[in-house]
């Protein structure tokens, strides 16, 4: 046998060799071959994107949310219209929604100090949505009124304070759901037209239901700019053509 050919059959018995052991690594599944390791590793924090998962946020955090949001929009600072929790959401609620001052829902209403833009905006779950967007010309729209500095308290510290002091209770899932909350300008004079910015809470009567079974809600309102608790009201029942009765309660200061 010639050198060449010895060469050649040593090369031919090493690329066989070389084959051989590849595909044994392959099958094996050991180091970068694959593209993996046959490492055990501890699982990774997840990070949900869950639409469902439910994220809470107390009134200023949403007002905040929905401020920088409203920005986004007009060059001019949006002042606030008004704003509320909502219960009606595609997150189930519980009957303990709200009796931290948090709701994973809020929906908020900007305008103008002369009427000219108008901006419709929900938070959800921690995320600020602009649903509608109007301008005017005219300046004809609803003029925005409060600043964020203009409001010095916060949900938590009311519903405790309604909790505590009227023996507010939260609604039933299935009709008033947790308690809820509004800011916004209210009427507190009879003969005046002029508004005044009141925190307001929604929960049920301690006396509820009355006699004849029916659900009773309870109002707390609470002076947006100095923090006070200034009345409350709890609902009666119906008279007969169906409208809502109430009184006014003292609160237990």
């Amino acid at each position: 046998m010639s050198k060449k050919k010895k060469y050649v059959g040593i090369s031919s018995i090493l690329l066989i060799g070389v084959v051989v052991l590849l595909y044994a690594l392959y099958v094996m599944k050991i180091g970068p071959f694959d593209g993996s390791s046959n490492k055990v590793e501890q699982n990774a924090p997840m990070t949900s994107n869950n639409a469902d998962e439910k994220i809470s946020v107390t009134a200023m955090e949403a007002l905040r949310l929905g401020f920088e949001e409203a920005k986004k929009h007009t060059g001019e600072e949006p002042l606030l219209i008004d704003m509320r929790s909502k219960d009606n959401t595609n997150v189930p609620q519980e009957k303990t929604d709200g009796a931290d001052g948090k709701r994973n829902t809020w929906y908020l209403r900007f305008g103008s100090k002369k009427g000219n833009f108008r901006i419709y905006i929900t938070i959800e779950n921690g995320n600020a949505i602009t649903n509608d967007v109007r301008k005017d010309d005219n300046n004809l729209l609803r003029k925005g009124r409060y600043t964020i500095s203009d409001i010095n308290i916060d949900s938590p510290k009311a519903v405790k304070q309604a909790i505590e002091e009227l023996s507010m209770q939260p609604g039933n899932p299935e009709i008033y759901k947790g308690y809820n909350f509004t800011i916004s300008g209210f009427q507190t004079d009879p003969d005046s037209y002029d508004t005044r910015l009141l925190l307001r809470v929604t929960g049920i009567s301690p006396n509820s239901p009355n006699s004849e079974n029916e659900s009773l809600r309870m109002h707390a309102f609470f002076d947006g700019k100095t923090g006070e608790m200034l009345n409350a009201s709890e609902m009666t029942g119906y008279d007969e053509e169906g409208r809502s009765m109430w009184r006014y309660i003292e609160p237990k200061h």
